[in-house]
């Protein structure tokens, strides 16, 4: 007969007791639930279950019970995390002023900009995170992630303003508010976050009201009217939306790390990134700019920096699909013409996908409460 010893929280080490099988057999080692009995006499402790009715079927007493089950567990949607929503929605109304920003800042080179931002930044994130007593680089298991966030983040934000300043407002716009397609994908293998059919409907619904409200001129201009398309542009939004969904899930990965340090490992790559671009296209000057112009490089720097540490905060209270999800809501706030009809069905489109999000749980609840 098989023993094992079975070693106990507090009392050191159990006495002997037979693992299994748990069944009733002549000798009686089972008591009337099933339970197995110590070696010990007297004692008695329901560890298996009786799986297996002896008198029906003794031939099968040694047939091993797996310990852990081979189905795969269901991902189900989390509760909703208002907070988190809220700071979401509140750093996609600050990255929305930094990108109009940008794109009236016509005479000031984009990576010159980008420096400017990301010093602002590492002078504000750096001095809080000694001040929290946080190491630069990082926890000890999260110093990788940090690193590729830095790089990733500091890539989209080139691809970014790239895009924002060759390209039509509308068009940028509609690639880039597409990034929750990415970002569902991304955080169901690497977060396991769901990705069922509902938030399939959802970002669907999304994009297309996104196009409605951008009316990007490569979908709604006559063929008459059609402009040169600069391909630059293009493959710089297309590169920043994918790098925008990357950056979001790792910083999702990275939750349990202090803001101030994603940030500054943010902004830190940044900067690299865009001195490198800046160097290698021609010799840097030192900007002479007006004062209206100063004015507006210090507010791409404060829209930015606050942009960043709430979308950094928000991810670390919410999943990364619903942050890309209620962020797009800010793409209401871009066009500052008349609405048409166009524009007003789109706005609900995407007000609908943001509450969509936020109720997720509980739709998902009342669908599992139906026969």
């Amino acid at each position: 007969m098989k023993y094992a010893k079975l070693e106990g929280e507090n009392n050191g080490p159990c006495k002997e007791v037979i693992v299994f099988p748990a069944i009733g057999s002549a000798s009686g080692k089972t008591g009337n639930n099933g339970s197995i009995q110590v070696a010990d006499k007297g004692f008695q402790d329901a560890i298996y279950p009786q799986l297996i009715n002896s008198a029906r079927n003794v031939e099968n007493a040694n047939a091993k019970t797996p310990l852990l089950a081979n189905k795969k567990k269901s991902i189900v949607p989390t509760k909703t995390n208002f907070f988190g929503i809220f700071l979401a929605f509140i750093s996609g109304v600050f990255f929305t002023l930094c990108s109009g920003t940008v794109k009236y800042l016509t005479e000031v080179d984009p990576m010159e900009l980008l420096i400017f931002r990301s010093l602002f930044q590492i002078g504000v994130t750096l001095p809080i995170a000694l001040y929290k007593g946080q190491n630069i680089l990082g926890p000890q298991g999260s110093r990788a992630l940090l690193f590729a966030q830095g790089v990733v983040g500091g890539t989209t934000l080139v691809m970014l303003f790239y895009s924002f300043r060759l390209l039509p407002l509308g068009d940028a716009a509609t690639i880039i508010f597409s990034s929750p397609v990415f970002v569902m994908i991304m955080s169901h293998i690497w977060l396991r976050e769901p990705c069922g059919f509902y938030r399939t409907f959802i970002v669907f619904f999304l994009v297309t009201g996104v196009v409605f409200i951008t009316k990007p001129p490569f979908l709604f201009t006559s063929p008459e009217e059609k402009e040169t398309y600069n391909i630059l542009g293009y493959v710089a939004a297309l590169f920043g939306t994918i790098f925008t969904a990357i950056n979001i899930v790792v910083m999702r990965k990275c939750k349990d790390v202090h803001f101030s340090v994603v940030v500054f490992q943010f902004s830190f790559w940044s900067l690299v990134i865009s001195t490198c671009i800046l160097l290698a296209g021609g010799t840097p000057a030192v900007p002479h700019q007006t004062a209206t112009q100063w004015v507006l490089i210090v507010l791409v720097a404060v829209f930015g920096l606050s942009g960043q540490i709430l979308v950094a905060i928000a991810l670390a209270h919410e999943g990364a699909g619903r942050v890309a999800v209620t962020r797009s809501m800010d793409i209401v706030l871009i066009f500052n013409e008349v609405p048409d009809w166009k524009s007003i069905m789109g706005a609900f489109m995407v007000m609908i996908c943001v509450i969509g999000m936020g109720i997720e749980d509980v739709v998902h609840r009342l669908l599992h409460k139906l026969p």
